[in-house]
């Protein structure tokens, strides 16, 4: 079993990784709104990245 500072530590690293995700997402919105097309791939490909469970 994890100790509780293990499982906190692990939530926390979790938690900032679902934040970037949404992040990458957002600004790969506003590029291709923006018409940036090639932004708003990468943007979307760096979301992809970080929602990939490894």
């Amino acid at each position: 079993m994890l100790s509780e500072k293990m499982t906190d530590a692990l939530n926390d690293q979790l938690n900032k990784e679902i934040y970037s995700a949404y992040l990458y997402m957002s600004m790969s919105a506003n590029s291709s709104y923006s018409g940036l097309k090639g932004f708003a791939n990468w943007f979307m490909v760096q979301y992809q990245e970080e929602m990939a469970l490894q």
